[in-house]
Order: C-alpha cells, then structure tokens, then sequence
C-alpha cells in the first residue's frame, strides 16, 4: 500500500508513547504521554531537547529534518538533565512536519527511577520493559545473595565465638585465652614497642561447698556471677577466661606496675565475696589469686608464665586464701 495512511492521536500515543510530532518551525503538535512525563508542558522542542553527539554549530530542526531524509539515528538530550541521551529516529511527513520516535537505551533504569515510570509508560512490544523486568530481577537477586552472605557471615561469626568461648560464662575458654596470649607475647617482642603484660590466675575458695550444698544450679549461678565481676573490674582491652570448673584467667596487655595489679586483685576479691542470692539462699565464695608480670623474664612462654601464676596461687592459697600474691615476691 503506497497511499496516505491516517493514525488516530491516541492510537500513535499507544503505539509511540515517547513520539513527537513537530511542524517546520519546532513547534510541538503532539507528544507521547511518556516524552511528556520527562519534558513538562513545554510548547516548542528547542525549550525541551538538545542535540547530542553532533557538531557544535548544528541547528536542531535542520539536523531533525536531515536525519528523517538520510535515516540517521538521533541523539536528543533533556535539558537540565543528567541523564543519558535519548535515541531515536525521524521521519518527514506532509507539510514538512517531522515524526519522531525516541527511546531511552541504556539510561532506561536512570529514567524509571528519576520520572517514577512503569510498564504502562512503555509501549507493548518495548524493550525497555524487559531490562526493567531484568533490572528488578537483579535486584532481588542481589538483595538475596546479600541476605544469605550476610546470614554466612552471622554463621561464621557465631562458630567462631562457639570455638572461642565458654558456653555457661560467655568468657574465653582455653583457645581464646591461648590466641590472646600469642598477641601479647608477639606485642612484647615487638621492636617498634615493647608492651609487657601481666597474667592473673583466679581460683575460687569454697566453691565445692557450694555446688554439695545448694546444688549445681547454684554452683553455675556463682560462677557467672565471678564471670560478670572480673568483667567489670577489668579493662575493656583485657581478656577473661573461664579456663577450669572454678578456675578463671585474666591476661593484661600493657601492665607493668604491681601497685595496679595489687588494686585490680583487691577490687576483683572483693567482688567475687559479695554472696550471690540463687532461689532462697545465698552462696558465698571468695578468690585466691596469683599472678605474674612479664617485665620478669628475658624469655617467656605462655607455659612459664602460666606455671609461675600458678605457683602463686597456691601461695595465696597457704596464706590464708581470699588474697593476692605475685611471682617473686616476698611476704
């Protein structure tokens, strides 16, 4: 058929929702419900786009009619936007006016979000309304794998702390203490700064008495209260462990003074005496401590540090428990 062909105006807003049909001199006499969205009420085209990828001294309405002849693809930018160059192409109809046909190509997903688009902005057989689709999918996809990393992630985080703490106290167990003493001593031997550190080894008196008499319920309540004490009378930077039935281990980087490590010792006996109420009753245990300071050694391993904390301890424990001593010292 070669004949003249009439389309409705709404039937080529259907078909073309980002049409736009101009006369000779720019002026709009009609524009797709979408072009309209992202150009406003404007009256003339040069008001609306721009040229895009041409020589700077092209006119708009010459290149738009030399293009419909030679069936050039177009570039047209929106005015004041950031957004990427809409592309189409035109043709020449009677009377000189020129139909336009634009679409948004690879800047579709800026222009839905920036106009607040949806399907019914796009023509039927759009492209555009797939890479929507695809970029909604991808979104959820990536929202999902976000999801179940970061769940992983939670995962991990939880077995390490399984691995590393003690179940009733939530303090280190024996491999958390021995991963914090590896980066004491490897502070301590540091060249840039030496950083000495000093260990505390807690055992508590009476606790067996505790467990016979009241039961073992009571005997966890006492020990996660000894737990919350050696927290509080610690720094934050200090390490805690639960490292036996009633024995806890307390590791302080950067200590070096005996005076401080005497008032550290003294404030956590007089807490872990405070009775602890379980059900109807109060149980009662005090803490034996030793300790040692690494400025003693030339050399040091956990182990002989550990074996002079304990050595110590049971010092304090023929004193007369309830009291503090340290490796080394007299009296």
């Amino acid at each position: 058929m070669n004949g003249p062909l009439s389309i409705p105006v709404d039937r080529l807003a259907m078909l073309m929702p980002m049409h736009l049909l101009v006369d000779a001199d720019g002026l709009i006499l009609s524009s797709g419900p979408t072009l309209r969205k992202l150009i406003g009420r404007v009256r003339t085209i040069d008001a609306a786009l721009e040229l895009r990828r041409a020589p700077t001294a092209s006119r708009l309405m010459p290149t738009l009619a030399e293009a419909a002849r030679s069936g050039q693809r177009l570039f047209l930018g929106l005015r004041d936007s950031g957004l990427p160059p809409l592309r189409g192409e035109a043709t020449l109809l009677p009377h000189d006016t020129v139909l336009i046909n634009l679409g948004f190509g690879i800047g579709v997903i800026e222009a839905v979000s920036a106009f607040a688009l949806t399907d019914a902005d796009f023509a039927a057989n759009e492209l555009a309304i797939e890479m929507m689709y695809l970029h909604k999918s991808n979104q959820a996809i990536r929202a999902e794998l976000a999801r179940h990393s970061q769940q992983l992630e939670q995962a991990r985080e939880a077995a390490e702390m399984q691995a590393f703490s003690d179940p009733l106290t939530g303090l280190l167990n024996r491999r958390g203490i021995e991963l914090a003493f590896s980066l004491a001593i490897e502070a301590r031997q540091s060249r840039d700064r030496r950083q000495e550190f000093a260990v505390l080894q807690v055992d508590l008196d009476w606790f067996k008495e505790v467990n016979d008499r009241h039961g073992h319920a009571a005997g966890d309540a006492v020990l996660r209260h000894v737990a919350q004490m050696l927290q509080q009378e610690t720094r934050a930077e200090d390490s805690v462990a639960r490292i036996g039935g009633d024995e806890f281990l307390v590791l302080l980087p950067d200590m070096s003074s005996e005076t401080a490590l005497h008032l550290i010792g003294r404030r956590i006996i007089a807490a872990i005496q405070q009775p602890v109420r379980h059900e109807d009753h109060y149980c009662r245990v005090s803490a034996s401590i030793g300790g040692a300071l690494s400025e003693q050694y030339d050399q040091i391993s956990s182990e002989r540090i550990l074996s002079d904390a304990d050595e110590a301890l049971y010092a304090a424990k023929r004193a007369g428990r309830g009291c503090l001593k340290l490796f080394g010292q007299h009296g």
